[in-house]
């Protein structure tokens, strides 16, 4: 009996502390602080704003085609020559290591003032991409977002199936005590007292586990938000705030406006259409205008000329018309047409994968709303039943194993109460994304 009696002790002084760091006070973060803490600090966030930075870099009329280039250069040269020189006069001239000088600078400007509007459509072009960096980083600042509120709320809602466990397991602790106790009077049966151990032990057991699962969450929000990996994070509040959704078609409205899959969708279908605008500006002469200013000077140890010097400006205009290059450019201008019509599809494609997955999201929704609604009635009665039957498990009245099944469908009805909340509370987050409105919901 004393054997017993304290292995038991020692199952519960063991028990306890393996919780205590859980019981102890933890750092509390809202939502806002570790949002705001990942867009500041989150590593991948970093490189996708600086290719953002890369892309607004890029959009110059210069890129583009538009502005004329200037080019300084010169050059010297000195040569030594053995040389002979035989004159219609008869005369015979020859040198050996005759030495020739060159000196030579310039300044040219060279400027295409028409190329059948192809610079228009690359600047149009260049702008379309910067847009697309600038969308590219919001929409990965959305999903960093997202992510975090996900991760918030499993946290959360991890934290709270733990605090029923708990519940459950000092209740658990509470019938094994009662046990033993009736074994110590000799009015116990050894029968019962075993189960409620194993009952105990299988309690404690799922209350280890999720204490492990709460940590590893804990890692993965300290990864995103660039935390130490052993900092502890508590959420401030123990419930999700559920904010309802609203009706399809207006789910859709925002969805079609401001889903940055859709406006990537539009951009995509602009930047084709400016690719073949400038393709198809190849089929255009193309007109350039240049100026210059040259200095050459010469000079000769042997020859006719001893020393020669010249130099000013030139300017003048080009004309350049492709009239055949063996068709490569229509089929250039034909694979442009083909990105177009990708694109036209690609957008109709993403329209109706907003459309099915509003709806799938919105069906969900309701169906978690109505059982979580059923629930709620349910609960009432678990609670009822469980005090009734600790109460009769007291007088003897039941046994522990009828008093188990009471005690395992009243945390069941909790624990789907929490997991249907939390899943609501999922799809809000999801739905948010979606219509691009998750920063302003959650900042």
């Amino acid at each position: 009996m004393w054997r017993k009696k304290m292995n038991r002790k020692l199952i519960v002084v063991l028990f306890l502390l393996f919780l205590h760091p859980l019981l102890t006070a933890q750092q509390t973060y809202s939502l806002q602080d570790l949002v705001a803490r990942g867009l500041e600090h989150n590593y991948q966030l970093q490189i996708v704003r600086n290719q953002e930075q890369m892309a607004q870099n890029m959009n110059t009329a210069g890129n583009a085609g538009m502005l004329p280039s200037v080019t300084l250069g010169g050059q010297h040269t000195r040569q030594l020559q053995d040389t002979e020189t035989n004159l219609f006069t008869g005369e015979t001239r020859s040198g050996s290591n005759a030495l020739n000088t060159s000196l030579n600078a310039f300044a040219e400007v060279n400027w295409t003032v028409f190329d059948g509007f192809s610079m228009f459509a690359r600047r149009d072009r260049l702008n379309y991409l910067a847009r697309l960096g600038e969308l590219d980083t919001r929409y990965y600042v959305e999903q960093t977002v997202a992510d975090i509120a996900h991760a918030y709320h499993q946290l959360m809602k991890e934290k709270s199936l733990l605090a029923l466990q708990q519940q459950s397991l000092e209740i658990s602790a509470f019938r094994l005590d009662l046990e033993a106790k009736k074994r110590q009077v000799g009015a116990g049966n050894a029968l019962l007292y075993h189960q409620a151990l194993i009952d105990f032990n299988t309690d404690s057991s799922m209350v280890s586990a999720r204490a492990s699962l709460i940590r590893d969450l804990q890692m993965q929000i300290n990864r995103i938000v660039n935390f130490a990996p052993e900092q502890d994070i508590s959420p401030e509040i123990s419930e999700p705030e559920l904010f309802g959704v609203e009706d399809r078609s207006e789910l859709l409205d925002k969805a079609l406006a401001a889903n940055p899959d859709m406006e990537r969708a539009r951009l995509e279908e602009m930047i084709a259409d400016a690719e073949s605008r400038a393709q198809r500006g190849g089929r255009y002469p193309q007109l350039a205008l240049f100026g210059g200013y040259g200095y050459n000077k010469q000079t000769s140890e042997l020859g006719l000329m001893q020393s020669s010097r010249n130099f000013g400006p030139n300017v003048g205009v080009s004309l350049r018309f492709n009239l055949y290059d063996g068709g490569r450019q229509n089929t250039r201008i034909k694979n442009t047409l083909l990105e177009q019509d990708n694109a036209a599809v690609a957008m109709q494609d993403t329209r109706a994968w907003l459309e099915s997955e509003l709806a799938r999201l919105l069906n969900t929704y309701d169906n978690y709303l109505e059982r979580y609604t059923l629930l709620e009635q349910s609960r009432q009665s678990a609670d009822a039943s469980l005090a009734i039957a600790q109460q009769q498990l007291e007088t003897g009245s039941i046994s522990g194993f009828e008093f188990r099944q009471t005690q395992l469908a009243a945390l069941n009805v909790e624990n789907q109460m929490t997991e249907l909340r939390f899943a609501m509370k999922s799809i809000e987050i999801e739905m948010d994304r979606i219509t691009g409105r998750l920063l302003q919901r959650i900042l």
